[in-house]
């Protein structure tokens, strides 16, 4: 599950590169690249609990591996369109694609993780985290030779994981889904649905993004207005993002040890002092700062969708939907609003404040607490 959310998210690091090439190649306005963005925002993260909701009816095995050719196809496609809609066509496309991977995989991932859910949602999550990072280097590489020979190669990775997945997948597809809640009796209670802690989880989850997000976007402004080279800021914000991957895998070890919300609310507390002096230090021990932060801070996101996954026993991608693709969605809308205010106050000034709104994010789960939901206080 793991290498098919990186072969799918491999391409979502691809396309906003492809997109500055398609529209700078064509002399197109600036406001087509926000428009095309927004696009493959609303395809690929909004739709997904709507069909992480279908998935836990009616999915089939396949629709994993078909999700992940569709995704590689058409944002390797995205070069060679020669107009605007077919641009559109090729981005909405493979958002589709990857709406369906998500809850798919992320399902899969929870019913194979058995009593180590959070850990198994943990690698999961890992394998978008890499495949992400990846994209841009593999578009920067492949771009810069451009011809027809681009859109072939750009889309091999994606084809070929696709058919591996498809080879692999039917021989424990089987056993995960004798094991989903979906299977269970229709006469089985069907336990209440507590909207309002689900609600929580998705505003934590969207904050704890939010800083995340605003950190790694706007690092390079704040780098380079203290002298350092465009380049340097670059390895910065990459150690940074990867620092959040030894956060996810050690979160998710954790939750399945001492409690979901345990972990989550102690790495989003404790992640508060090191940005902070981050922004006030200099040099490297402001860096270490920052990927300590970093770390602690993507602690909450496997607990969180593991304990939104027990609040929904039923509905696992939708679950993961909501906290995947509607949290990272609001999330994303705060980190322009992060931009208004450093526009105003300067890069040091905004991020502070965004570095505090992880502690609203773990009151959430203190709420949650107290409403008596499970997983809230002890191991799973």
């Amino acid at each position: 599950m793991a290498f098919a959310h990186g072969a799918s998210d491999l391409y979502s690091g691809i396309l906003p590169f492809v997109i500055f090439y398609d529209v700078t190649r064509a002399g197109l306005p600036a406001w087509c690249q926000g428009a095309l963005a927004f696009a493959w925002y609303l395809t690929s993260s909004i739709a997904q609990p709507v069909v992480g909701a279908y998935s836990d009816r009616r999915g089939r095995w396949w629709f994993l591996p078909a999700s992940v050719a569709l995704t590689a196809v058409a944002v390797s496609l995205t070069p060679a369109a020669t107009s605007l809609p077919m641009l559109l066509a090729c981005v909405v496309f493979g958002g589709i694609g990857s709406a369906v991977m998500h809850p798919e995989a992320g399902r899969y991932s929870s019913l194979l993780g058995g009593s180590k859910r959070a850990s198994a949602i943990s690698i999961f999550q890992i394998g978008g985290q890499v495949g992400y990072g990846i994209g841009p280097l593999v578009a920067a590489a492949l771009l810069a030779h451009g011809g027809a020979a681009t859109v072939v190669a750009m889309s091999v990775p994606g084809v070929l994981a696709a058919l591996a997945v498809a080879a692999v997948l039917p021989a424990f597809a089987r056993d995960a889904d004798a094991a989903s809640p979906r299977r269970i009796a229709s006469d089985a209670a069907h336990p209440r649905i507590d909207r309002f802690a689900i609600g929580l989880l998705v505003v934590s989850t969207a904050l704890r993004y939010l800083v995340g997000a605003s950190f790694a976007f706007y690092l390079p402004n704040l780098l380079t207005s203290r002298g350092l080279p465009l380049t340097a800021a670059g390895a910065v914000v990459t150690a940074f993002l990867i620092a959040a991957a030894v956060g996810l895998y050690a979160g998710g070890a954790l939750a399945d040890r001492f409690g979901h919300a345990r972990v989550a609310i102690a790495g989003l507390v404790a992640s508060v002092p090191p940005l902070l002096l981050a922004l006030a230090l200099h040099g490297p021990l402001a860096v270490a700062m920052l990927l300590l932060g970093s770390a602690l801070l993507s602690m909450q996101n496997a607990p969180g969708v593991a304990l939104a996954q027990t609040l929904l026993p039923r509905n696992l991608g939708t679950a993961l939907g909501l906290m995947n693709g509607v949290a990272f969605g609001i999330g994303s809308l705060g980190v322009a609003a992060v931009g208004v205010v450093l526009t105003r106050s300067g890069p040091e000034a905004a991020l502070a404040l965004t570095a505090f709104a992880p502690l609203p994010a773990a009151l959430a789960y203190v709420l949650v607490g107290r409403r008596g939901k499970p997983d809230v206080g002890s191991a799973a």
